[in-house]
C-alpha cells in the first residue's frame, strides 16, 4: 500500500475532499490514516501547557496521552518527513492520504476550485492521476489533462473518487 497525497491550491477544498472522501471510506469498513503536511512553520502543540513546557526544556520525544487520544511531539529532524512517518507509523491502516506535500513521491490527486483564480497545478507537478474540480474549468486544462492521461472527477463524483482511490493504492 502506498500513500495518495491530495494536492491544490490554497483555498480549493483538499481538507474538506480529504474528510468527505474519509467518511465514504470508513462506511466500506476502510481504515483511513492521514497526514497533513504544512510548508509553513507554526507551533503544533499550546505554549504553557505541559507538554509543551517539557519539549521547551529539552525533552524529546514528549507524549500527551489522554482518555480518548494521544500525541507524541518529535522535533523534526531533516530525516522526519511524511514518509518516515507513513512508514513508521500508519502500517495498520488500508489508505494514507497525504495533504499537501506537493514534492513528495507518491501519486496525487489535485483539488481545484475555478474561484481560487490561479491555475491547476498539474502543469508543473509531477505524479498527477487524477484532478477533481468543480465542474468549472477551462476547456484548455481539461484538453491537457486529458492529454496527459489525467482522470477527471467533478467534486461532486464523491463515490467515485473514493473507488478510484482505492484502486490506485494497491
Amino acid at each position: 500500500m502506498k500513500p495518495i497525497q491530495i494536492i491544490g491550491q490554497p483555498g480549493c477544498g483538499k481538507t474538506t475532499l480529504i474528510v468527505d472522501i474519509i467518511k465514504e471510506l470508513v462506511k466500506k469498513n476502510i481504515k483511513v490514516g492521514t497526514i497533513k503536511h504544512s510548508a509553513h512553520d507554526h507551533e503544533l502543540d499550546k505554549p504553557g501547557k505541559d507538554s509543551y513546557l517539557h519539549r521547551t526544556a529539552g525533552a524529546a520525544p514528549v507524549s500527551m496521552i489522554t482518555k480518548n487520544m494521544a500525541a507524541i511531539y518529535l522535533p523534526n529532524k531533516k530525516d522526519l518527513s511524511p514518509q518516515t512517518l507513513f512508514e513508521k507509523y500508519y502500517t495498520g491502516v488500508d489508505i494514507v492520504l497525504i495533504e499537501g506535500w506537493i514534492s513528495g513521491p507518491y501519486d496525487k490527486i489535485e483539488v481545484w476550485r475555478n474561484e481560487c483564480g490561479r491555475l491547476p497545478l498539474f502543469y508543473e507537478i509531477k505524479n498527477v492521476k487524477a484532478f477533481v474540480h468543480d465542474g468549472q474549468c477551462n476547456p484548455t486544462d481539461i484538453g491537457f489533462a486529458k492529454k496527459n492521461c489525467i482522470t477527471l472527477f467533478k467534486r461532486s463524483d464523491l463515490l467515485q473518487i473514493a473507488d478510484y482511490l482505492m484502486k490506485i493504492v494497491v
